[in-house]
């Protein structure tokens, strides 16, 4: 596919494996990044690509995991400096997009369309995002604020 969009500033794309990742991918389908870099965790079926990819804690709702990946994703943040971040969550991604947001990126955060109740990553995320979009009309209810995708993105 033919580049729609070449996109100069630093963006860090930030998702969990699978699904996540591939309604990020999805999402971004057209968009050329001169200077980009993924946020995952380690997982046995993750795909490469081109981009640069770095690994933090799955937090999985663990305490310690979470504290882990808190306290690497703010030393990223601080080494790689993104201005943008794009995230269709899920835990994994919540700190960064935390981090990011006080160290001055543009937050984007899209809800996944695999459940019309709000995920926990989202609510959270809600408040911070600078552009929050969902792939379901219904989800405005609760996040009155987002924009609605043109169709779900899997």
């Amino acid at each position: 596919m033919t580049a729609l969009w070449c996109e100069k500033r630093k963006v860090a794309l930030v998702a969990s494996a699978g699904g996540h990742r591939a309604e990020l991918d999805r999402a971004l389908a057209g968009i050329r990044f001169l200077r980009a870099f993924r946020v995952t965790y380690r997982h046995p079926h993750a795909e490469p690509d081109d981009l640069p990819t770095f690994f933090l804690p799955h937090p999985r709702r663990r305490l310690l995991a979470t504290l882990a990946n808190a306290i690497l994703a703010l030393v990223l943040v601080l080494r790689e400096r993104p201005e943008v971040v794009i995230s269709t969550g899920a835990d994994v991604a919540v700190p960064f997009l935390f981090w990011a947001k006080l160290a001055g990126a543009r937050i984007v955060f899209i809800e996944t369309c695999g459940s019309l109740a709000p995920s926990l990553s989202g609510r959270l995320v809600y408040p911070i995002a600078d552009l929050f979009i969902v792939q379901w009309p219904d989800q405005r209810l609760r996040f009155p604020r987002a924009f609605v995708a043109s169709a779900p993105l899997l």
